[in-house]
C-alpha cells in the first residue's frame, strides 16, 4: 500500500512540475494594420489562444480569422469572403504560429527582455518561417508578452485584385499582446 501511495505521489509531483512550466491564455489581443495613403485597414481580435512552455522556450498561438473585427462591416465581409476565404476551406479558418524563443530568458526574473521568436506561421493554407521581435516580462503568476511581425499577403496566396491594390499595404503589420497565466489542467 505504501508503494502505491508513493508512486501516486511521485506522479502527482511530476504532473504539477510539468504544468508549472506551461503558461496559457485564450484572450490574446491580435491586431493587424494594412494602412496606405488611400485607406486604413485595421482589425483586431481578443480571441487568440496561446501557450508558452518555459522549459522548452516554445510558443504556440492560433486565432480564428473570422474573429477579427473591423471599423466597417463591409471591410470585415471582404476580408473573410474575398481575401481569407474563411468559409471556403477549413485550413483557411485559422492562422497559427508555432515557434521558439531563441533569446535566452531568465524566467525567474521579472525584468522585461527583448527577444527573438522564430517559427512557422500558417495562414490561408500556407506555412512560412518568420522571425518576430517580442518584449517578454516573466513573472511567477503571469508572463506578459508583446510581439510584432510583418507578412506579405501574396506570400500566403492571398490574391489582391488590381482594382484595390492601392488600398492594401504590400506588407501587413501584425501585433500580438498576451498575458499568460499558469496553465491549469
Amino acid at each position: 500500500m505504501k508503494k502505491i501511495l508513493f508512486i501516486a505521489f511521485i506522479g502527482l509531483i511530476c504532473t504539477t512540475v510539468k504544468a508549472q512550466n506551461i503558461y496559457f491564455t485564450k484572450d490574446a489581443k491580435i491586431n493587424f494594420n494594412s494602412s496606405t495613403p488611400v485607406e486604413d485597414i485595421v482589425a483586431e481580435t481578443n480571441q487568440g489562444t496561446t501557450f508558452i512552455d518555459i522549459s522548452k522556450n516554445e510558443v504556440k498561438f492560433s486565432v480564428l480569422t473570422t474573429s477579427f473585427k473591423f471599423r466597417r462591416a463591409l471591410m470585415e465581409e471582404h476580408f473573410n469572403e474575398n481575401y481569407m476565404e474563411s468559409s471556403k476551406n477549413k485550413e483557411f479558418a485559422k492562422a497559427k504560429f508555432s515557434g521558439t524563443i531563441t533569446t535566452p530568458i531568465d524566467w525567474k526574473s521579472d525584468k522585461m527582455v527583448t527577444a527573438e521568436v522564430k517559427g512557422d506561421f500558417t495562414m490561408h493554407g500556407v506555412t512560412k518561417q518568420i522571425v518576430a521581435t517580442a518584449k517578454i516580462t516573466p513573472g511567477k503568476s503571469a508572463i506578459v508578452a508583446m510581439a510584432e511581425f510583418r507578412i506579405v499577403p501574396q506570400d500566403y496566396n492571398i490574391a489582391i485584385p488590381s482594382a484595390v491594390s492601392d488600398k492594401i499595404a504590400k506588407e501587413v503589420v501584425i501585433k500580438v499582446e498576451a498575458t499568460y497565466a499558469p496553465y491549469q489542467h
